[in-house]
């Protein structure tokens, strides 16, 4: 089994915690697993890029251009962005609450003519704003959690949301726990019945 899972943002939305989370999940779950980052200037809303390798059959730590089984854009330009390392038969779940870029001609940035472009790209592609969704659960800044819970939720994982939950039990603190709980299960909830592809998790 090989399965590629690309996580695309920027500066501080958790893009590298997301993918450590996923990482060991998998490892949990019995996989072989290999990860890489691209990290811009983070520090100031730049590009960061995580890829998520797992089985036995990964070949090198980055994923090639049109390879990846699933993008997950914590940003729509992001995503956008990254459009090119997802497979033809790959999936996407997108984050639709956008970042301005911090530059000039930010005004130029039109969110919703992106969603519609991932959306044409990938017509099965999963859309909701999870920053919004974590806030209204208790914090935005867990709309990653709520990202790979969705993405576990939609069954577009190698693994079941159960690995996911125990491993974010473990590395959450326990005073954010509780919050990161109610994430995590709004998220899947707001995902059911999608009618994406599910992988054949065997």
């Amino acid at each position: 089994m090989k399965f590629d899972i690309l996580i695309a943002g920027v500066g501080g939305q958790g893009v590298v915690l997301a993918s450590r989370l996923l990482a060991t999940a998998a490892m949990d779950a019995g996989f072989h697993v290999a990860t890489a980052e691209t990290i811009g200037m983070a520090q100031r809303e730049g590009s960061v890029t995580s890829h998520v390798r797992i089985g036995d059959d990964v070949c090198g730590s980055l994923i090639p251009q049109g390879k990846a089984d699933l993008l997950i854009g914590l940003e729509p330009a992001e995503a956008a962005r990254n459009l090119l390392f997802l497979g033809k038969d790959g999936n996407m779940i997108v984050n639709e609450h956008a970042i301005m870029p911090s530059t000039q001609g930010c005004d130029e940035y039109d969110p919703g003519t992106i969603l519609d472009f991932l959306k044409g790209s990938c017509p099965e592609t999963i859309t909701a704003d999870f920053t919004e969704l974590a806030k209204d659960a208790g914090t935005y800044k867990a709309a990653n959690v709520a990202m790979i819970a969705a993405a576990a939720g939609a069954g577009l994982l190698p693994f079941s949301k159960e690995y996911l939950w125990d491993v974010l039990e473990k590395m959450i603190p326990e005073k954010y726990r509780d919050v990161n709980r109610r994430v995590f299960d709004r998220a899947i909830e707001s995902v059911s019945g999608n009618s994406c592809k599910v992988i054949n998790k065997d």
